[in-house]
C-alpha cells in the first residue's frame, strides 16, 4: 500500500511542478472603435481563462486591461516592467476594408517578446475558437523564450572566473536583445491572406443574385402590366384575336420573372454565406488566422 502511494505521488510530480505565468493584458493599441476594441479584449481574456482553466502557461491578473500607461511609445522594457515577476501581453488591432478586424498578440518577459500571433473576428459576430487558438500557438512561443534566457544566464556567470575582458561581454549581453526583435521566431514571408477567394467568390455572387432579382423585378412589372391591361379589355369586351400574343407575352414574363428572382435569391444567398464563413472559421495555419476548412468543420 505504501508503494503505491508512492508511485501516485511520483505520477504527479510534472503536475506540481508545472507553473502558470501570471499575464496581464495592456490596453489594445491601434485605431479601433470603441465597440470593436471591448470585443478584442475580451476575446483575449476569454483564451487566456480557457489556458487558466485546462492549466496552460497563463493564469490572468487585474484588471483587464491593465490601468498603467507606456505612452507615448510603448517600449519592451515599459510592457515588462508592468508585470514584474510576470509577462504582459500586448494587441494591436487593425480594421480591414471587408470589416473583418485583425488582432495581432504578443507576450512580453523582461527583454524578451514572443514571435507574433494573429486571430480575426467579425464584431458584433464573435467566434471564440480563433483567439483561443491563438492563445494556444501564443502559449508555445512563450514557452521558447526559456531555453535562450537559461543559455546566456552560463556565460554571464562564468565570465568573472575567466577574466575575460569587458569588450567580451558584449555578445553574451547581445542574446537576448537578438530575441527582442523576433528575427529567430518571425517568418519573413507575410502573414496567409485566409480565406481570399471565399470572400471575393462570396461577393460576386452577392452581386450577381442581386442582379438577377433586379432583371425578374423588372419582367414582374412587365407580366403585371400586360396581365391588367388584358383584364380590362376583357371587361370592357375589347378583346381581339390579335390580343393572343399579348397573352403569350404575359405567361413568358411571368415565367421569367419567377425563374430570375428564384435563381437570383438562391446565388446571392450563397453568397452571402461563403463571405460570412470566409471570415469566422479557421484552420491550423499556426498564426490563428481565418481560414475555412472545407474538410467539414462545420
Amino acid at each position: 500500500m505504501i508503494g503505491f502511494f508512492v508511485l501516485a505521488a511520483v505520477l504527479a510530480l510534472p503536475g506540481i511542478a508545472h507553473a502558470q505565468t501570471v499575464v496581464g493584458l495592456y490596453p489594445i493599441q491601434g485605431k479601433l472603435e470603441p465597440g470593436p476594441r471591448a470585443d478584442a479584449e475580451g476575446l483575449i481574456v476569454s483564451g487566456v481563462r480557457a489556458s487558466e482553466r485546462r492549466f496552460g502557461a497563463f493564469i490572468l491578473r487585474g484588471p483587464v486591461p491593465l490601468k498603467a500607461s507606456c505612452d507615448p511609445t510603448p517600449t519592451t522594457e515599459c510592457l515588462a516592467g508592468l508585470n514584474r515577476g510576470g509577462a504582459t501581453l500586448f494587441a494591436e488591432g487593425a480594421m480591414g476594408a471587408d470589416g473583418v478586424v485583425t488582432v495581432t498578440l504578443t507576450a512580453i518577459r523582461g527583454a524578451q517578446r514572443t514571435r507574433p500571433i494573429s486571430f480575426r473576428f467579425i464584431p458584433g459576430f464573435l467566434d471564440l475558437r480563433p483567439a483561443h487558438f491563438a492563445v494556444d500557438q501564443l502559449e508555445k512561443a512563450f514557452a521558447e523564450l526559456g531555453t535562450p534566457l537559461a543559455d546566456s544566464a552560463a556565460p554571464r556567470t562564468e565570465a568573472p572566473v575567466a577574466q575575460a575582458p569587458v569588450a567580451d561581454a558584449a555578445p553574451s549581453e547581445a542574446d537576448p536583445v537578438s530575441l527582442t526583435s523576433g528575427s529567430p521566431y518571425e517568418d519573413d514571408a507575410p502573414a496567409p491572406t485566409s480565406s481570399g477567394w471565399m470572400r471575393k467568390t462570396g461577393i460576386y455572387a452577392s452581386i450577381g443574385g442581386a442582379v438577377l432579382v433586379g432583371a425578374g423585378g423588372v419582367f414582374g412589372l412587365r407580366s403585371r402590366s400586360l396581365n391588367n391591361d388584358l383584364s380590362t379589355r376583357y371587361t370592357e369586351g375589347r378583346l381581339v384575336p390579335g390580343d393572343r400574343s399579348r397573352f403569350d407575352r404575359a405567361k413568358t414574363s411571368s415565367t421569367l420573372a419567377n425563374t430570375l428572382m428564384i435563381g437570383g435569391g438562391v446565388i446571392a444567398l450563397t453568397g452571402l454565406t461563403f463571405w460570412g464563413l470566409s471570415a469566422v472559421s479557421f484552420d491550423s495555419d499556426g498564426r490563428g488566422g481565418g481560414k475555412l476548412n472545407v474538410g467539414g468543420r462545420f
